[in-house]
């Protein structure tokens, strides 16, 4: 590829990733509505409680070296059975696996909880560590202990 296709990708990317940034800033109107309707009913949906905790940065900028053109991949990335076209990037379907890709790929890649091996009280500890250290919204109880049961069962110390 061409310096100057390079240079026009690396362009194209930054706007993208500037129009992203204006969109979900809240510097604009838009953003300034998005952040006005997550207040206004933040108590009863976890969405909204989610968006309510964001702090308005991206804080996972290396997850984003998947979109790299030039990157070169890993022996481990190219034997992958990874689909792209999977909402879920592969976690295990199974009884609670839509309630951990909300809370989880909200803000990091659901990569990185699938490779995790904790018992229910790592698993615990890290959920209160996201809540009072990350600004995740706190699931309801009920919603994590589900995400609990989900987590030992998938990704316990024993593994699937």
């Amino acid at each position: 590829m061409s310096a100057l296709a390079r240079l026009l990708t690396l362009a194209a990317m930054a706007l993208a990733v500037t129009g992203l940034v204006r969109l979900f800033g809240g510097g604009d109107e838009h953003g300034a509505r998005l952040a006005s309707r997550a207040a206004q009913g933040a108590g009863a949906d976890p969405v909204l409680q989610m968006a309510n905790a964001w702090m308005g940065e991206i804080g996972y900028a290396p997850s984003y070296a998947a979109l790299n053109p030039y990157a070169e991949a890993s022996a481990e990335t190219a034997s992958s059975a990874f689909d792209p076209a999977d909402d879920y990037w592969g976690l295990p379907r199974s009884e609670g696996h839509e309630t951990v890709a909300a809370y989880c790929a909200a803000c990091h890649s659901l990569q990185i909880v699938m490779a995790q091996r904790q018992s229910r009280e790592g698993w615990d500890y890290l959920l209160t560590w996201m809540v009072d250290k990350q600004g995740m919204a706190a699931p309801a109880p009920e919603m994590r202990d589900e995400m609990l049961v989900y987590l030992t069962r998938e990704f316990g110390p024993g593994g699937n």
